[in-house]
């Protein structure tokens, strides 16, 4: 043995010996890499500002019980704070460090946390080549720039991958505790009960599986039935589905909790009116080759594993199954919204992780490869396909999506957009002022900067949309410029309106307005215009 070899095999014990070193490790790069995605000092998200002022306002003055500031919503009678643990969460970050440097600093504890947990998840249940997997989640470009918004992303992930850990080993009280808990951090809580149900499906695939088919068909669904429904599973089950509705009850927002999630969850996450209403561009679909494209690594190797699985189906298991079973969900999801692809990357990663384990069995990589030169053509191309990919594409495609996602903040939004328009009505509006605005997206920064005076509709155009649907009309034909006269009169009698904030982009639309008697320009910057209606 040379002296570098001697250095590795002293390497390899150390790390063998004290696992803390390694998880160290992992934690160091990945909090590097998100802290280098979010030097920039912009967010990629309008909604960053809402929740960095909502963590601002339950820091000053308790939980946020209703919301005035969007008076022509659903959400002024029906407003809860789906997002609350995790506002509550991010106050130190904010107090201590500053609304943007604290805001970013959480952004990426939040991210490198939930990505240390996967490799503890993995590492845990002894899956083979953990450090691989872990890499090849970070080179998912679009579910990297997913987790690095401003958003409760991360804090969702965490939870939802909590709960499945507790449903592989029957950890009944802390899955009812993090059922709970993740009804008050997150509006997709309801996925909760998506994995139960898949996981008790698993198991059942994994029994059929396993059975000799065609013979005693009926016996084997009886077994399958009485596994579904034995003691065991239904506590499992049990702890999920009433962690959450006891999260839905016990609750500061019941029950108009109960409304909220019919608009959130099915209203705007299932039905989903794009079709009649200019929702954001994470509620539109992909394409199938851009979702190759923004899935990376893992997509090409997840067909090659996908027939793999098929190929060595008697080696599966309930878990190898079951990931299978939540990627095909989420590709599913992923294909009708994008923003879903935040979920399709890391389920996808712990299909290949297991399936890949399950394959592998007792072999490690080596001798495996040595036993697959003498399989059939098909498989050993598969391998072959595998190592390429992973051995020449992958660190150049991981590279290139982490550097990219850090580029996309280069052209982000500035903390300081809409402050020289708001810091004119924090001086001169009366409070309780209605501001009209061009976009519903301009509202989480004017907001951000202004909470003295309130607003036509924010967050998402569906909840205008639901309150009135010809007002949700008049206002989206106002500000696209198609209604050219008596546009004083119109926006005072529907809309109550004092003021006008028009973005820097909407030139028909301001000349339309200096053309209107009814109007006052009093302020202008490099954001946006200001009228007063007189």
């Amino acid at each position: 043995m040379n002296k570098w070899q001697n250095i590795a095999a002293k390497a390899q014990k150390l790390i063998a010996d004290n696992q803390f070193i390694l998880y160290l490790a992992v934690f160091t790069l990945v909090f590097f890499i998100f802290l280098m995605i979010q030097a920039h000092p912009t967010f990629l998200d309008p909604d960053s500002f809402y929740h960095l002022k909502m963590i601002r306002l339950i820091s000053e003055q308790g939980p946020v019980i209703n919301f005035p500031w969007l008076q022509f919503t659903v959400l002024k009678n029906f407003f809860i704070d789906q997002h609350f643990l995790y506002h509550v969460a991010g106050i130190p970050f904010v107090v201590l460090f500053g609304d943007l440097a604290g805001f970013k600093f959480y952004t990426a504890i939040l991210a490198t946390l939930f990505i240390l947990g996967c490799y503890l998840f993995l590492k845990r249940d002894k899956i083979k080549y953990s450090e691989i997997f872990i890499l090849i989640l970070l080179s998912c470009q679009g579910f990297l720039f997913r987790i690095s918004l401003g958003k409760a992303t991360a804090f969702s992930l965490i939870l939802l991958f909590a709960c499945i850990y507790c449903l592989f080993k029957k950890k009944n009280w802390w899955l009812f505790f993090l059922s709970w808990i993740y009804v008050w951090s997150y509006g997709g809580f309801i996925l909760v009960w998506v994995m139960a149900i898949l996981y008790l499906l698993a198991e059942s695939l994994e029994f059929l599986i396993n059975s000799n088919w065609p013979q005693k068909i009926w016996p084997k669904l009886v077994h399958v039935f009485k596994t579904i429904f034995s003691p065991s599973h239904l506590r499992t089950a049990g702890a999920a589905f009433s962690g959450v509705i006891l999260g839905l009850v016990i609750n500061p927002y019941f029950p108009k909790n109960i409304k909220f999630i019919w608009e959130q969850l099915v209203q705007i996450g299932i039905i989903n009116y794009r079709g009649a209403v200019n929702v954001g561009g994470e509620w539109y679909p992909y394409k199938l080759g851009e979702l190759f494209t923004n899935v990376g690594v893992a997509s090409l190797l997840g067909v090659a594993l996908f027939i793999l699985f098929f190929i060595y189906l008697k080696k599966q298991n309930k878990y190898s199954i079951f990931f299978l079973l939540t990627t095909v969900f989420f590709t599913i999801f992923t294909l009708k919204s994008k923003r879903y692809v935040e979920y399709l990357g890391p389920h996808l990663v712990f299909f290949l992780a297991y399936a890949t384990t399950c394959i592998l069995g007792t072999e490690n990589l080596g001798r495996f490869w040595a036993k697959f030169k003498t399989y059939d053509k098909t498989s050993n191309l598969l391998l072959k396909f595998i190592l390429v990919i992973v051995v020449i594409f992958f660190p150049i495609i991981m590279v290139k999506d982490i550097y990219q996602t850090a580029d996309f903040f280069r052209g982000g939004i500035r903390l300081a957009n809409f402050s020289g328009v708001s810091k004119y009505l924090l001086d001169n509006s009366q409070p309780g002022d209605i501001i009209m605005q061009t976009d519903w997206d301009d509202f989480p920064m004017l907001f951000y900067h202004n909470s003295k005076d309130y607003y036509i509709v924010g967050l998402d155009p569906t909840f205008m949309y639901n309150y009135d649907q010809k007002l949700y009309k008049l206002f989206a034909d106002i500000t696209m410029a198609k209604v050219s006269t008596n546009l004083a009169q119109q926006v005072k009698d529907n809309f109550k309106a004092s003021y006008f904030v028009v973005d820097k982009d909407r030139d028909q639309l301001n000349k339309y307005l200096q053309a209107d008697a009814g109007f006052v320009k009093v302020y202008e910057d490099s954001d946006a215009w200001l009228y007063k209606l007189k």
